[in-house]
């Protein structure tokens, strides 16, 4: 059965999500860095600070739906041909790739695809073809700001360590003695059913679970999405930024180009059979 808890705009994940929770991970590394986005400024190369992206290898600034079904992925789930990406990161001025390692341990991103804060008795919906999607603010001037436009910072949105050992949910890069820190995204997951260009959060067409339940007019329940990234930074955290400024600006997207049989499946199986189908099913 499901896990209720309180799930509001800006109170939503569990500190971790739970390798055993029913639903999947598919770990999508690192493919490329590039100054667009193909959802803020769809045919516009260069217009956006530069972001990393995953999953997906032939994200750019011109890509289309078909172009995304076409192209291959780093993810471990061969069927999950989706794009993610978020703003490249840097410490005291030199990037830091998410990717590589430190000390022996290697970096792992991973996308969680979860239904922890639905109620039992919700049927989720795989992502529609073509949905787009962008979680956190990124012209934010202060955490507070952030939150204001719903980043859920130190609640859905937090920085950790790679070896989970910070207490709570920061809001600002930790200092990790395992040299990797880790950034933990949750995107809102309830849909009024109105596919839009552009941002969809922001578009408000997307909204949080409310006790286990989607809110009002926005009856399609789809899977929890969790991005959790890493970036092999040392054991100091002084001198993050983003390309897009200060830590609070963090932000993440997603395109869902997915095979579409093989993400309704999995949303069949996984999250609506309360199954756990573990790491790149």
């Amino acid at each position: 059965m499901r896990s209720l808890g309180p799930a509001i705009l800006t109170l939503f994940a569990p500190a971790v999500a739970s390798a055993g929770s029913p639903g999947w991970i598919t770990t999508c590394p690192y493919s490329h860095s590039a100054p667009n986005d193909p959802i803020k400024f769809p045919g516009q190369p260069g217009a956006s600070h530069l972001h990393d992206f995953f999953g997906n290898r032939k994200v750019n600034a011109g890509s289309s739906y078909s172009s995304m079904l076409a192209g291959a992925t780093t993810c471990g789930t061969k069927a999950d041909t989706a794009g993610y990406w978020a703003p490249a990161l840097y410490r005291k001025g030199v990037k830091i790739n998410p990717a590589g390692s430190f000390h022996g341990r290697n970096t792992r991103e991973k996308f969680y695809y979860r239904d922890t804060r639905y109620a039992a008795s919700v049927k989720v919906e795989p992502f529609p073809p073509n949905f787009k999607m962008i979680q956190g603010y990124s012209m934010a001037t202060s955490v507070a700001d952030a939150n204001a436009h719903g980043a859920g910072w130190g609640k859905r949105t937090w920085w950790g360590c790679s070896d989970n050992s910070v207490s709570g949910k920061p809001t600002m890069p930790a200092n990790c003695k395992s040299g990797i820190i880790t950034l933990h995204v949750t995107f809102p997951s309830c849909w009024d059913g109105v596919m839009v260009p552009g941002d969809e959060v922001a578009a408000g067409h997307v909204k949080f679970p409310d006790n286990g339940q989607c809110p009002t007019g926005f009856k399609h329940a789809l899977p929890m999405l969790i991005d959790r990234l890493e970036y092999p930074v040392g054991t100091s955290s002084s001198g993050i930024t983003l390309a897009s400024g200060p830590p609070y600006t963090a932000h993440v997207d997603f395109w869902n180009a997915w095979q579409q049989p093989a993400l309704s499946s999995l949303t069949t199986r996984c999250l609506n059979g309360d199954v756990n189908c573990g790491t790149d099913p």
